[in-house]
């Protein structure tokens, strides 16, 4: 669907205000004049200033214009599903990555992902298992960021440079 970007301008908006009132509501150590609040509230004055820039604009090009139309990619069965696979995938890690890990849940969501789009499961399976066993080696031995292992974690040192 596509919004009228003053409905955007709008949220934007909206988001900059809260950020920027979470922010402030951090209070700073008495031995600093600022604190954990600060980059947040930078943030959400910026947020702010963009939303009203993005809604003050589209006022005045709204003459005549909807304020929401459907796309052609929406209409089909097809293009929700492919719309709504990213945030259902992100449900899905938030679910299962404790109890499955990394590994076999990165797969799982790229296969699906890959599946949904059209790949053949011969070539996007062990695209998906490739690319999370990548992912999994450069966080976990590059950047020394652990990653949940799950159900492998018997195995997890062969995985580990």
């Amino acid at each position: 669907m596509k919004v009228n970007d003053v409905i955007v301008g709008g949220v934007i908006l909206g988001l900059g205000a809260f950020v920027a009132t979470t922010g402030y509501m951090l209070r700073p150590p008495r031995h600093l004049a600022y604190g954990p609040g600060f980059f947040p509230m930078l943030i959400g004055f910026g947020l702010m200033t963009v939303g009203a820039l993005i809604a003050i604009q589209a006022l005045s090009t709204l003459r005549g214009s909807s304020w929401a139309t459907v796309p052609e990619w929406a209409r089909s069965r097809g293009g929700l599903l492919r719309f709504a696979i990213i945030p259902a995938a992100i449900v899905f890690y938030i679910v299962a990555v404790g109890p499955l890990g990394f590994l076999a849940t990165a797969t799982i969501l790229l296969a699906t992902i890959f599946a949904v789009n059209g790949v053949a499961a011969r070539r996007g399976l062990p695209l998906a298992l490739g690319l999370a066993v990548v992912v999994n080696l450069v966080f976990a031995s590059v950047l020394h960021v652990p990653l949940s292992w799950g159900v492998l974690e018997p195995f997890s040192g062969w995985l580990i440079w």
